[in-house]
């Protein structure tokens, strides 16, 4: 039987969470990102830390999940932001609701140091829109960019007496250096599209980018082209920003027919948005001219340029015959993780392999693909029945803006890896086992889990990284299944 994550400890002594890398490398004949000579790692906040980090309001950050994103300045320098999704701490509330916080952190400090953390939502609890108050139901996905600036989508609490567009579910905005926390409504249900119709109550993923252009996944009431059946209205995939939304247009929605295949899309699911209004983003759609089961397909393009620039990038075999997908160098499997993209629009991706494998059954071998100038790269393949060092799961990848690819990577004997890939060299950067400084508690501890991947900003203009990890604070093999004997924290990667 496999070993746990936390069975696994690898011995001490290792790195401080440094590494040297490879050098400059090439991906699709163009020259991208100059991998770094090396990182450092450091645990820069811990769940349940309490503190107040010399700001008026206690720290109330109680667990971290891994969903954090980051928002840093491209100087270098300064101050920097992560937001990342948690729970209140037990002893600020009891209920431990969901919230997200506002981490602020200190770059010119040696090591990086976190001057702030501030809960600026929680479920249950109320948020100022525009000077009003505003009780919030559920938080939804969100995004960040390099100015701190971060949108989400919300669902209000709506009291049963006070029915109102104004408690409907919309997108909204908060900028980091917002001290007050302030938020301001971006769109919400019943506004208008620019084709004509109305945005519905049910908002999908978000993605901004630096120039403040803002890509969001809606249902509205347009009717689908196709006519297909069973669709009063359409989800649409849709283009603006931050600083006027009614100036927008929408980019493909339900009904609209695949390039290059007699497919018409159905949904549409996480996206990505880079600069230079390059897109990626998940769809599911079914063939017009057969009863094949609906698929997925990972598409790509430019938000402004219409859609005779859409391409596809991978699509399940339901959707693309492997001939086809063969000719055109699409990837052929199912697309469930969220890709990413750069402004040049080389995607990093995983597919589900869809072929049937003996004993394991199909879509249970992944692909790490990476998309570049029309061609692609099949930068690893898992192992599903894989032992000790193979490769048995990636996570979603995160790309940055040179083309660098990064992402998480569980092992057979439970360890889990992240990596970094210029297309054609690669290297690990951290493993189970290492260890990393920081604080609360003070010194070096080991990591057992890097949780990455969740986000697509986790990396941002300088290769600085930021995710969330699991540490063993005593490595005693007799304390390995106590829950007392793990920590999450955040870290912080910083290139040298």
């Amino acid at each position: 039987q496999k070993r746990t994550r936390r069975d696994f400890v690898k011995a001490i002594g290792g790195t401080l969470g440094g590494v040297a890398l490879l050098g400059h490398g090439r991906a699709g004949g163009q020259a991208i990102g100059i991998m770094p000579s090396g990182y450092r790692f450091y645990r820069v906040l811990t769940a349940n830390q309490g503190g107040n980090f010399g700001q008026f309001f206690p720290n109330t950050l109680g667990n971290l999940t891994g969903a954090v994103m980051m928002g840093s300045p491209s100087s270098g320098t300064g101050t920097g932001y992560v937001y990342c999704h948690g729970t209140v701490a037990p002893q600020n509330n009891p209920g431990q609701p969901p919230a997200l916080f506002l981490v602020t952190i200190n770059y010119d400090a040696n090591p990086p140091a976190v001057t702030r953390v501030i809960a600026i939502a929680t479920e249950g609890g109320s948020i100022f829109i525009n000077g009003n108050l505003l009780t919030v139901g559920h938080l939804g996905v969100g995004a960040s960019n390099a100015f701190g600036q971060y949108v989400t989508t919300i669902t209000p609490v709506e009291p049963s007496a006070a029915i109102a567009v104004a408690n409907s579910p919309g997108v909204f905005l908060h900028t980091a250096d917002n001290f007050l926390g302030f938020w301001s409504r971006l769109i919400t249900f019943a506004d208008p599209v620019a084709d004509g119709s109305f945005y519905g109550g049910d908002f999908g993923d978000v993605a901004i980018n630096d120039t403040g252009s803002l890509l969001l996944a809606a249902a509205t009431t347009q009717t689908p082209s196709t006519g297909m059946s069973g669709f009063s209205g359409s989800q649409a995939l849709i283009a603006t920003s931050i600083g006027g939304t009614s100036q927008s247009h929408v980019v493909l929605r339900t009904g609209d027919l695949l390039p290059l295949a007699p497919a018409a899309i159905q949904s549409v699911g996480l996206i990505d948005l880079a600069a230079d209004h390059a897109f990626a983003a998940q769809l599911t759609a079914q063939r017009l001219d057969t009863d094949a089961r609906p698929g997925t397909v990972l598409i790509a393009g430019n938000t402004q340029r219409g859609s005779v620039e859409h391409r596809i990038v991978a699509a399940s075999a339901s959707v693309i015959s492997s001939q086809v997908a063969s000719l055109l160098n699409i990837s052929v499997g199912e697309t469930f993780l969220g890709a990413r993209v750069d402004p040049r629009q080389d995607i990093g991706f995983v597919t589900h392999v869809s072929s049937f494998e003996q004993s394991i059954g199909s879509n249970d071998l992944q692909d790490l693909g990476y998309y570049s100038r029309r061609r692609r790269y099949r930068l690893g393949r898992t192992k599903p029945l894989a032992t000790d060092q193979e490769v048995v799961s990636y996570s979603a990848p995160c790309i940055s803006n040179t083309g660098l690819v990064y992402g998480a990577e569980a092992l057979g004997d439970g360890a889990t890896q992240l990596r970094i890939s210029d297309g054609q060299n690669s290297e690990v950067l951290l493993r189970s086992g290492d260890r990393v400084p920081g604080t609360s508690p003070n010194g070096d501890l080991p990591i057992t889990e890097i949780l990455f991947g969740q986000h697509p900003t986790q990396v941002d203009s300088l290769g600085r990284l930021a995710f969330t990890a699991e540490f063993l604070l005593d490595s005693n093999p007799a304390k390995l299944q106590d829950p007392n004997n793990v920590i999450t924290a955040l870290v912080i990667g910083i290139p040298v």
